[in-house]
């Protein structure tokens, strides 16, 4: 059994794991020991700036005895690559599946990183490696940055799914305010996200009968966009919009599906009461039909997300700020 634990890089037991495992490489690929004055050069190398989040498994007993490094690369990957390093358990430890576990917790804190993919580099010497990589659904890659300069450098990579969280809520619930409070947590800690209010792609006019509220040219829009967005490395998409349709929900995995996959999909409401509502549809709105069918609207679209109940979970924004509707709403998706 082994629990994992974040820590900072300057974090004592990850920095000695990681030079043991220097030692390790020296003695597989250039036949050195490491000398006393070298031993915390392998842990200089991480640029605190850059890693997105480090780990520590420990032994039943608490003993730090594997560790694991995510951090966003400095070397010419395609946009949104973030890379594993430092993956490394103490050799009495081995053959008890720790590197599998750590591994995971790389690919679930790439996956809250808004990564499009995972990269990593090993070497000839290291079969266990290898062979973990491929059973985990790593493709081997041409080697990168520094590692392109040595002949026993074996590069791998994974791509992950696109994560698609929809804000549903109806009219005056808060919706748009809370989408874009969730992209700016998401921004503040250092995530590749994007934001798209669904509302600004349905704006035409006729609509046709069978699609009042063009959601069928929403999707045509999404699709044709999603790659955009993929190309440019932003694995977490943040959209405000209504969810009526039982088929939304595989419709949005559809638009946002890539060589990873459908994408994964999230689907929170915002709700308040139907007097804090009315409150807010009548700052925003002027006096007249806008306003008017606002207020009608507001009761008939809450009551018909009740019946239809095609959310994750629903959030209260009432009384509460946005950040902190925000907060709540990427803790039911399982971004926070």
């Amino acid at each position: 059994m082994i629990s994992i634990r974040r820590v900072h890089t300057d974090d004592a037991v990850a920095v000695g794991l990681w030079t043991q495992q220097q030692a390790e490489l020296r003695a597989l690929y250039i036949d050195e020991e490491l000398e006393p004055d070298e031993e915390d050069s392998f842990a200089r190398k991480i640029d605190a700036t850059t890693v997105f989040g480090s780990f520590v498994g420990s032994a039943e007993d608490g003993e730090g005895v594997a560790s694991s490094v995510l951090q966003w690369p400095d070397d010419e990957l395609p946009l949104g690559s973030i890379e594993a390093k430092r993956l490394f358990v103490r050799p009495e430890y081995r053959r008890r599946g720790y590197s599998r576990v750590m591994m995971g917790a790389v690919e679930s804190e790439a996956r809250r990183s808004g990564a499009t993919s995972v990269v990593l580099g090993t070497g000839t010497e290291q079969v266990a490696a290898m062979a973990l990589y491929g059973a985990i659904g790593y493709h081997q890659i041409e080697p990168y940055g520094e590692y392109a300069e040595y002949e026993t450098t074996v590069c791998f990579a994974k791509d992950l799914p696109t994560r698609v969280l929809v804000v549903n809520g109806t009219i005056g619930a808060g919706k748009t305010t809370t989408a874009a409070a969730v992209f700016d947590a998401l921004m503040a800690r250092g995530s590749r996200a994007a934001f798209i209010d669904g509302d600004y792609l349905c704006q035409a006019e006729p609509s046709h009968a069978e699609d009042p509220f063009n959601q069928a040219l929403l999707f045509d829009n999404l699709a044709a966009m999603a790659p955009n967005y993929r190309a440019r490395g932003y694995g977490l998409m943040v959209i405000a919009r209504v969810v009526e349709d039982p088929e939304d929900r595989a419709r949005y995995a559809t638009a946002f599906a890539s060589a990873a996959g459908p994408a994964d999909v999230s689907i929170i409401r915002v709700d308040a009461s139907q007097e804090v509502r009315e409150a807010r549809v009548s700052v925003r709105e002027p006096e007249g039909k806008w306003r008017d069918w606002a207020l009608a609207r507001t009761v008939e679209l809450s009551d018909s997300l009740d019946e239809l109940d095609l959310d994750d979970a629903v959030i209260s924004t009432e009384e509460r700020t946005s950040a902190e509707a925000a907060g709540d709403v990427l803790d039911a998706a399982g971004w926070a």
